[in-house]
């Protein structure tokens, strides 16, 4: 099964399949898990979903088969298997897959749903598709690179604001004309950036509010003066904190400016408000997945929460369910150029995630026969 598994993970890597191109991926996938014994169904915007056993405890397994842009090719060599989405995130998918498939013929460990889904590198259709179809589970893990001996059990929330300012374009030559758009853009943006470091805490990066500018288009040519300028800004939201909060801080800084009417005309529109999420480390999730880890690799693992985005955090928002992120890989390989797993720390993922169904159904058995 071992070699299937290597063979397996190959296969979906060879697919490219960047942020809306993952129909071909999902298809595989989808023969594939047919294969094994899933129920298979591909909805809408071509999430795959394989579904075996019933009753509680439901959990579901969820990763993304998308990946950042750049082709990357695939080979095995010394026990690496390198290849674009080997870390971020198909090793977690695929182990996902193969860890419920060995339930298949089984009867005593609930119901398991595995999720591959889209664009979680875009702007995550695929797992706002899950939670507008109401999918029903108890807990849920979404397979990311947290490293194979670590569990993220928090991440920050995000937004992102395009922020615009207009005015009267003139030439170059006599700037008292006008105001120059690109500094009144800026003249905001300070005002943002101020607001967040008021918010910093010196003790924890994840407890802090950052902001940062990510995008800046402005100006037409050398000598006319800028008559518009659009700032994107990215804003991460610490537990403490929630995005609705944040957002109309910031709205109350930049209606400021929209009231003085000797300023230039701004304009915000929202890119993206993900509230942040943390699930509670003493949940049996959490306990399952550590007492795995345990088992697996013989040693005690980190809870660790990252000051990055993911799907858990809409996914926990919306069901108010215990949610970890946990994946084999090393993070600070995703995105690069020269993307790896080892083939070890796959199979070890795999079979943690066999062990977290097991315990979770132990776990969810003993608690009803307690209560």
């Amino acid at each position: 099964m071992e070699e299937y598994a290597v063979k397996l993970l190959e296969e979906v890597l060879k697919i490219y399949s960047p942020s809306g191109q993952e129909e071909l991926l999902s298809q595989l996938l989808a023969e594939r898990m047919e294969n094994l014994g899933f129920d298979v169904e591909v909805d809408k915007v071509k999430n795959v979903i394989g579904t075996i056993g019933s009753g509680s405890p439901s959990i579901l397994l969820c990763g993304h088969m998308d990946t950042v842009p750049g082709i990357q090719p695939v080979r095995v060599a010394d026990g690496l298997i390198f290849g674009r989405g080997s870390v971020d995130a198909k090793s977690s998918l695929t182990a996902m897959l193969m860890a419920a498939s060995k339930f298949v013929d089984k009867t005593d460990f609930g119901k398991v749903i595995v999720a591959g889904v889209v664009d979680e590198e875009g702007k995550g259709r695929g797992v706002r598709e899950l939670i507008k179809d109401s999918i029903k589970v108890d807990y849920a893990i979404f397979g990311e690179p947290s490293g194979i001996e670590q569990i993220t059990i928090g991440y920050k929330g995000r937004i992102s604001l395009m922020i615009t300012c207009k005015t009267a374009s003139v030439h170059a030559s006599a700037p008292w004309m006008s105001q120059n758009a690109i500094e009144k853009a800026f003249e905001v943006w300070d005002a943002i950036r101020i607001y967040a470091l008021q918010k910093e805490d010196k003790n924890s990066r994840f407890d802090s509010l950052t902001a940062c500018i990510t995008k800046i288009k402005g100006g037409t040519a050398h000598n006319i003066l800028p008559g518009t300028c659009r700032i994107t800004t990215d804003i991460r939201i610490p537990t403490k904190m929630s995005c609705t909060k944040v957002y109309q801080d910031i709205m109350g800084i930049i209606k400021e400016y929209q009231s003085d009417v000797s300023f230039p005309k701004i304009d915000v529109k929202v890119g993206d408000m993900t509230e942040p999420f943390e699930t509670d480390k003493n949940s049996p999730l959490v306990r399952a997945l550590i007492v795995a880890i345990l088992k697996i690799r013989g040693m005690r693992p980190m809870l660790i929460r990252k000051t990055g985005t993911g799907d858990m955090n809409a996914f926990g928002q919306a069901f108010k369910i215990p949610v970890v992120t946990y994946g084999p890989g090393n993070p600070h390989l995703s995105h690069t150029h020269k993307e790896y797993i080892e083939i070890s720390e796959y199979l070890s993922g795999i079979k943690i995630y066999q062990k977290v169904i097991s315990n979770l159904y132990k776990f969810y058995h003993v608690k009803s026969r307690n209560l």
